[in-house]
């Protein structure tokens, strides 16, 4: 997916064609489900969560800056609506205070994208899968989308630095758990 793709879509659809909104889904689909799926630990909000995407993307794209990247506001939406929604799953835990939340769910299944060949990569995903979320996000926005840290400080609104530390404190808790010696054969550009 390139903008130069999506740019005549993107047209079609401020003008009101709602069958240009069925080709943007479908050419971004992929990304954005691999995306939320490694952000988000319970398998079952993914789909609600990218609905939502998807719903803000219709209702915010008359506000697109077109000197940006369409990919890259759309992960801002992407970024938006998951820390939207692990706020209303926080209000509902501290509301409901349903003990089975506390429970850890099942790691949710990986689109066809990331399948993983080696066993060393599937024990890194693994790894970083079990990062906090903001050190996984910043890891997901450099290795998977290679963006820049100022890139990613962007999406995130964080300094750069702060951006840098969590990336280095992520390798850093990666290297702890999988060892040095596996990090260094299994790149995280390979994930």
């Amino acid at each position: 997916m390139n903008d130069q793709e999506l740019n005549p879509w993107i047209d079609r659809l401020m003008e009101g064609d709602q069958a240009a909104f069925d080709v943007i889904y479908g050419l971004t689909k992929k990304k954005v489900y691999a995306t939320v799926t490694m952000l988000m630990r319970n398998k079952e909000d993914v789909n609600d969560v990218v609905s939502e995407v998807y719903c803000q993307i219709f209702k915010s794209l008359p506000s697109f800056d077109r000197s940006r990247s369409f990919s890259y506001w759309l992960n801002g939406i992407v970024i938006n609506q998951i820390n939207n929604w692990r706020r209303q799953v926080w209000r509902r835990f501290r509301l409901s205070q349903k003990h089975d939340m506390l429970q850890e769910h099942r790691p949710p299944e990986l689109p066809d994208e990331f399948l993983i060949q080696s066993e060393g990569q599937q024990q890194l995903l693994g790894l970083i899968k079990k990062l906090p979320y903001k050190l996984r996000v910043v890891v997901l926005y450099k290795y998977y989308y290679e963006y820049s840290n100022d890139e990613i400080a962007g999406l995130l609104h964080i300094p750069v630095g702060t951006v840098k530390s969590r990336n280095s404190l992520a390798l850093k808790q990666i290297r702890q758990r999988f060892g040095t010696h596996l990090v260094q054969e299994v790149t995280l550009k390979n994930v």
